[in-house]
């Protein structure tokens, strides 16, 4: 159950939050997964909620580049990629929606050698 309720939050509040910012921008956005940071103290004195988005993990690097881009584009993000995003192949970028800080994050190169597959013996 817990799975599932978590899924169709995560799939809610991607929809709002695409909706949102291509209606904001103007623009019509690829597709984010988008969470909220729960872990975030709504009560602390300047500490403010963060929505965490991800480009789809499953996209080619060039792909999820171009969709990390149209984004920063679109709502004047600001590059803040650090050196252990850049490690890992991710690059991340940060701003505001509305009254909200956004953190969106891609992988954009592999930082793994390609490595050869050898095809599957058919099964008769």
């Amino acid at each position: 159950m817990t799975d599932s309720l978590t899924m169709v939050a995560i799939d809610t509040l991607s929809q709002l939050v695409n909706s949102y910012a291509s209606e904001v921008s103007g623009a019509s956005l690829p597709p984010v997964s988008w969470m909220w940071d729960c872990r975030a103290r709504l009560d602390a004195t300047g500490t403010d909620a963060e929505f965490c988005g991800t480009v789809h993990p499953d996209l080619a690097a060039a792909e999820s580049n171009t969709h990390l881009l149209a984004w920063a584009r679109a709502l004047d993000l600001t590059d803040a990629t650090d050196d252990r995003d850049a490690s890992a192949g991710r690059r991340v970028f940060t701003g505001r929606l509305g009254d909200s800080r956004i953190r969106l994050t891609a992988v954009i190169e592999s930082v793994y050698p390609a490595t050869e597959t050898q095809p599957l013996p058919a099964l008769i």
